[in-house]
Formats: C-alpha cells, structure tokens, sequence
C-alpha cells in the first residue's frame, strides 16, 4: 500500500496521538494569542508545528529553549539593526543579510539539529522585526520598531511555551524510550559488525554498510542524549552512560575493522591458535548479541576474555600475532563497558560511569557555503520585495531563509524542499477553501475558527508524525497556517491569499534551485579536506591532555566517516575504499593515543624525541598512502622508535615486542592503501589521456 494511504487509512495510534496533541498545543497558543490580542497570533501557531517535529519531552523543551533564545537574541539584533539604520533602509538590509549568513554559518559547525533551528529562529526574528518595521510604517519610529520585536518575541514564545506543556502533560513521549532503544541498536550493530568483519567470506558491501550502520546509530546515540537532562533528576546520569556507550563504541570499532583485514589480505602471518580466538570471538559475540540476558552476554564476555588469557600464555607468538592476541581482549574489555553502560542508561540511579559527549567537528568550508547560500536567499527575497513593492513579499526573505538553515544539515536538502514544495501545493487550494470559502461564511468565534481551521491541520500533522512524509506534512502545516493567517481581525481577500501564495511558492522555488547550483563541495576536494584534518588531529593529539583525547578524537572522526561513508556510496562498488581510509585514520588515532599512554611514563629525552618523530610520521604516511604514495620515512621512524626503547628505557621484552608488531601491522596498512590508491590514479590517468 502507497505510503499516504497507509498513513491515512490505517493509522497507527501512536500517529493518531501525535496529530491530537499537536492540534491541541495550536489551538491552546492560538486562543492565547488571541485573548491577549498579539497582533499576528499564526505566528504562534508557526512556533507550535515546529516544535511537533520529535515530540519526546526533553526533545521539545531543549528545542523550546533553543526557540526561544533564539528569538530573544534575533529580536534584539533586528532592533539594533533599525536604531543604527532607521533612515537607510538598504544598509538595514545590508546588515541583516550579513545576519542572516553569520546564523546560517554558524548553524552548520554544531551537531544537535535543536541548536541549528535556534539559529534559524535568530535570522528569522531579526528580519521580522527590520521588514516588517519598513514594510508597515512609511516613517519607522523606536517605538513601532521595539514594539514589532515585543510582539514577535511574545507570539513565537508563546507557541513554543504551549507546545511544551502540551507535550509534557498529554501522553507525555520521554526522551529515555528512544534513548534505550539507541543504546540496544548501537549495542547489537556494534556485534553484528564485528561478525561481519571475522566472516572470512562475508559480502564486502555488508561489512562496509555493517559499519556505516554502527557510526549512525553512535552520532544518533550522542544528539539525543543531550535532551535527557531535561527528564529528571537521573536524566543527566543517563547522558553520562550514553557518552561512554557512544566513546567505547567508536573505539572498539576502530580496532574491529583491523581483525579483519588481517584475516582476509593477511592470513599467512597468522598462526591456527590466533585464527582459532578471532573465530571463537566472533560466535561469542554472536552469542551476546542474541542473547535477551544482560548477565549471560557479561559472562560470556568474562569467559571469552580468560581464554584469550590463556591463549597467551601457552604459545609462543611473533610480535604481530601477540599483538592481535592483546588486541582481541581490549575489545572483549569494550564490550564489557558498552554492556555496563547499556545497562546503566536504564538504571541511571546506580551508575557512576562518566563521559564528556563527542567532539564536533567543524568544516569552515561548509559553514562558508552555507552562510553564502542562505544569504543569497535572502538577497534574492529582498529583491524582489524591493522590485515589487509587495507587502506578501516579506515571506520570500522569512521561510525560505528558515529552510535554508534548517534543511542544510540534510544529506539531499533540494529532495527533501522538492517534497516541502509539493506539502505547500496542496496548502494552498485548502487554504482558498477552509479559509476564504468555509471561514468566512462561519460565525465570527474561536470554536468555530477552530473547528474549520482544525481537520486540515490535524491531516498535515498525520504526515509530519511519519518520518517518509514528514517534509510534506512540514510544508503543509507551514503554507497553510501562513496562508490563512488565523486570528482576530483575520482578512478573507483571496486576492491577498494568492499574493502570499505566488511569494511562498516563488521562494521555495528560488531555494531549490540555489540547493541546487551551491551544492555542497565535490568528493574530490571534501576528500582531500577530510584527510587533511585527520592527518592534522594525528599530529595534535601529543600536543593535548592525555586524559581526553580518546573523546576529542572519537567525535571529530564520527562526523568524517559519516561523510566519506555518503561519498562512497557515490562511486562505484570496486572504488569504494573512503571509508575503509576513514577507519585507518580512527584506528591511527587510538595507535597514538596508546602510544602516548605508554610511553609518557618514560622520561627519557631521546624517547621522547623518536616518539614525536614517530607521531609526525605516521600522521605523514597516513596522508600520503590516501594519494597512492608510500613513505620510508615512518619505517625509518619506527625503527628508530625500536631501537631506542630497548636502549634508553625501562619497558619489559613484552612491551617492546606489541609495538613491534603494531608498527608492522601499520606498514602492511599504509602498502595496502597505497596499492589500492595508486591504481585508482593510475585509472584516471588512462581515462584522461584516453579523452574520457
């Protein structure tokens, strides 16, 4: 069955609950607006649908408080901007299209998508205060410009506010539920990842889409856990398990990938007894996943982790192999910690775990683009206000300047604002009749405003409760509500309705197509950026505190994998090796971060000296074998590194020996990529010369 007659026919009931209580929030910050006569209450009404999107308790609060200061700091921009340059419209504009594309900007350097619509809610505020000031008054006084941002301020608070209450008291959704959930998938796609990765014949698209799984399910993981200080007073020891589920699963996934390379490019160097504990780790984590037992899946693990022990101790190993033996029990110990942290998000109470939250990282490329797309928005909007002279104009510089910075952080922004265009078709003739038609020959009182105004948006947030139709229940909750403009001195002129709807639909327009000619950067040139600033983090991390660069490192490369995971996907299944890179690099980051913790302890100046050489050239070799090049210098600076440990400091034969077989485990990674990048030159070299 076609997803709108699913939706619509066969209901579910949590979909159901969703759409009455959204209704419900509109209707209360509607009779609100009115009865304090604000002067455009649909504002309200705006605030309220935006706020529907993931209506978990803690979600909608964070994201009300994120309105909220948003709109106060945007409503005190947009009144600095007309006390300076009440007389001088156009530098008014100047200035708040500068605004606009700082908001813009900043909205694309932080993760958490409710502080990305705070910025989106400071742009909007500062251009309804500043346009509306010049629009609506032929001489803008401080009075009418402070009172347009009073006024603002107080309509989409108070939308924000009734929403939250709403929420909260009306089958109130906790953040926890989804919260737990996350922690079960991250949980059991981290296991079913590192079976697929110790499956010598497993299908190398599922391995690689095992890990892309996992890395979505951990970025999900950290963004919502956020919104749980907000549910009580265990919501903040639940963020704190959710932060150490999420850094133990980055790390242990870090190590994974490289078991399994050694078992299908490099099974000769290693011998039955180690190919014996991957297989047998691999059906014990089998085993932890199916199982429904906490306690079984611990001692399974405690189990697994003594024979590794004992493994050790009985055979005579090469220093790789040692070091694949000490590996397997760190990720035996990970386990362990992700299962005591799955386990303490529910009983937060008891937990004492604790964990800083993922690094973000941010890409100063995306954020100038995104400032110059959202800008260009706005001065297309404003040309056209000023060309026209059209009060209905005013929404071109409003909504798709929101869109714009809300819809950046999609993977296929101009797919999903084509679907918030088509939301907004459909809103336009239901405005014409429920507002134009059946509203004005009703009886001028809020019930029956409410009543007739109601069944479409009660419709619109059907689809916007169902994440397929979400954009299309988006548009047209937006559109229609704008359209009809519900309120006390409501105006049915369908002159009017048509002017505001040629704008609406004029300014989506003008943002797909802007979506779509300043796209994001190339594969190409994110690619060598994305490695770049691994191969840069690589050389920072013996320049930080030892104690948090696990976390600094983990949320930064998070972010990287997701996008060279997307760029892949865009090519070809044989090229399909960005990821794989990406991992290298999260591996590369623990390797330093293990070397630092061991080596810091030795004083000793030439150690110290062969151990920052060595940093700088792994960090170098990374980089170049990403371009089909190998360095001799991290061979050299490894051997040096060798040579003075067993020399100048106090470290046992053992020690030595698992960085022996670390180094050589690295140089057997940078040849392999070297190999697989240089054909990959090689191939667009023929292709170039051959003119294809």
């Amino acid at each position: 069955m076609p997803v709108f007659l699913r939706l619509y026919l066969l209901p579910e009931r949590a979909v159901l609950q969703f759409a009455l209580k959204g209704t419900i929030a509109m209707a209360l910050s509607l009779f609100l607006a009115m009865e304090m006569s604000l002067e455009r209450p649909y504002w309200a009404l705006i605030s309220a649908v935006f706020l529907q999107i993931r209506p978990q308790s803690g979600l909608v609060i964070e994201k009300g408080l994120c309105q909220i200061g948003g709109t106060l700091v945007g409503g005190g921009v947009g009144v600095a901007i007309m006390g300076l340059f009440m007389q001088m419209p156009g530098m008014a504009l100047s200035c708040l299209m500068l605004w606009v594309s700082f908001n813009a900007a900043a909205s694309a350097l932080v993760r958490n998508f409710n502080l990305t619509y705070g910025f989106a809610i400071a742009a909007a505020t500062a251009t309804l205060v500043v346009v509306l000031s010049l629009v609506y008054s032929s001489t803008p006084t401080s009075y009418s410009v402070f009172d347009t941002a009073v006024a603002r301020i107080s309509e989409i608070a108070l939308g924000a506010t009734c929403a939250t209450l709403v929420s909260m008291l009306l089958w109130p959704a906790r953040v926890r539920n989804i919260i737990t959930s996350h922690a079960r998938t991250v949980v059991n796609a981290t296991f079913s990842c590192l079976e697929q990765q110790l499956t010598l014949n497993a299908d190398a698209q599922k391995a690689r889409q095992s890990v892309v799984d996992v890395i979505q399910a951990v970025v999900q993981l950290d963004n919502d856990s956020s919104a749980m200080v907000y549910e009580g007073p265990a919501g903040a020891g639940r963020v704190r398990a959710a932060n150490v589920l999420a850094q133990r699963t980055l790390t242990m996934i870090a190590e994974i990938q490289i078991f399994g390379r050694l078992m299908r490019y490099a099974p000769e160097l290693m011998s039955q007894h180690v190919i014996d504990v991957l297989e047998d780790l691999r059906d014990t984590f089998r085993k932890m996943r199916e199982t429904s037992s906490e306690a079984e899946a611990r001692q399974l693990a405690q189990n697994l982790r003594q024979r590794i022990k004992h493994v050790r101790q009985e055979n005579n190993s090469t220093p790789l192999q040692r070091r694949a033996l000490h590996g397997a029990r760190e990720l035996v110990a990970y386990a362990i910690v992700m299962l005591e942290a799955n386990k303490a998000i529910v009983n937060a109470d008891k937990t004492r775990l604790k964990a800083p939250s993922l690094s973000v990282y941010r890409d100063g490329l995306l954020g100038l683009l995104t400032g110059l797309r959202a800008g260009l928005v706005f001065a297309l909007g404003a040309v056209f206000w000023v060309a026209s002279g059209s009060s209905s104009a005013v929404l071109m510089m409003v909504m798709p300047v929101i869109f714009s910075i809300m819809f950046a952080r999609f993977p296929e922004p101009a797919v999903a604002l084509r679907k918030v265009i088509l939301g907004a078709m459909v809103a336009i003739p239901t405005a014409l009749l429920f507002g134009n038609v059946l509203l004005a020959q009703a009886p001028r009182d809020f019930e029956m405003l409410v009543l007739v105004f109601g069944p479409p948006l009660f419709l619109g947030l059907m689809a916007l409760a169902n994440p397929p139709t979400l954009a299309y229940g988006l548009g047209f909750c937006i559109i229609y509500t704008v359209l009809v403009m519900p309120g006390n001195h409501m105006s049915f002129d369908i002159t009017s309705t048509l002017n505001r709807s040629i704008a609406v639909l004029v300014g989506l327009i003008i943002l797909w197509a802007v979506f779509r000619m300043v796209g994001s950067p190339g594969p190409l040139v994110m690619r060598r950026r994305l490695i770049s600033a691994t191969a840069d983090d690589l050389c920072k991390l013996w320049r930080r505190e030892r104690e948090r660069n696990e976390h600094w490192f983990n949320g930064r490369m998070a972010e990287r994998l997701q996008r060279l995971a997307g760029y892949d996907a865009t090519l070809p299944e044989d090229k399909r090796n960005l990821l794989d890179l990406g991992l290298t690099g999260l591996n590369l980051g623990h390797v330093s971060i293990r070397m630092h913790s061991r080596l810091a302890e030795h004083d000793e100046p030439r150690v110290l000296a062969a151990s920052r050489h060595w940093q700088q050239a792994l960090a170098q070799a990374f980089q170049k074998c990403a371009w089909g090049e190998e360095d001799e210098c991290f061979r050299e600076a490894s051997d040096s590194l060798l040579a003075q440990l067993r020399d100048h400091s106090d470290m046992d034969r053992e020690q030595v020996e698992l960085i022996e077989g670390l180094t050589e485990r690295l140089e057997m990674t940078f040849h392999r990529h070297a190999v697989i990048f240089s054909d990959e030159a090689a191939a667009g070299r023929i292709q170039s010369a051959n003119g294809i």
